[in-house]
């Protein structure tokens, strides 16, 4: 994927995540995740996941750190739609608000960028169950580095 993936616009690199299994990171894998929507217009994403049983705290909710994980993901890959995929999104800073429990199953999380500027880049995200209830919103500062 390295070689393929240097110098890619925005709009490859989102189709790219669609339709290539490769693109998406084992860690991802690991929640269950599945991209479903890009918009490189707006620099925005549209994932889900699938937080399993192993991924609960000892009350039976998503563990934050999952939920952190699942936002910090896709908010990178939304930015990178508009940014380009030849380029890698470090988080220098997350914040999370957790607004309702997250049940194990579907979700549905949502990711752009809100600014970008020469090396720093601002990411927003949100979290929604099945039923579309928003569980979570994030914010984060990240480096734009090139993709060696």
């Amino acid at each position: 994927m390295k070689s393929r993936r240097r110098g890619m616009s925005g709009a490859d690199f989102a189709k790219y995540c669609l339709e290539n299994d490769e693109a998406i990171p084992d860690s991802s894998k690991t929640l269950g995740c599945k991209p479903l929507h890009f918009e490189p217009e707006r620099a925005f994403g549209r994932m889900e996941y699938n937080p399993g049983p192993n991924s609960l705290n000892p009350i039976g909710g998503v563990q934050g750190g999952f939920i952190a994980a699942m936002l910090d993901d896709t908010m990178a890959f939304g930015a990178l739609t508009g940014i380009g995929g030849g380029y890698v999104l470090p988080t220098l800073e997350l914040k999370v608000n957790y607004l309702r429990p997250v049940r194990p199953g579907r979700v549905i999380v949502e990711g752009w960028l809100v600014h970008r500027g020469k090396s720093v880049a601002f990411l927003e995200g949100r979290l929604m169950d099945d039923e579309g209830n928003e569980c979570a919103r994030a914010t984060a500062t990240a480096l734009i580095r090139e993709y060696r």
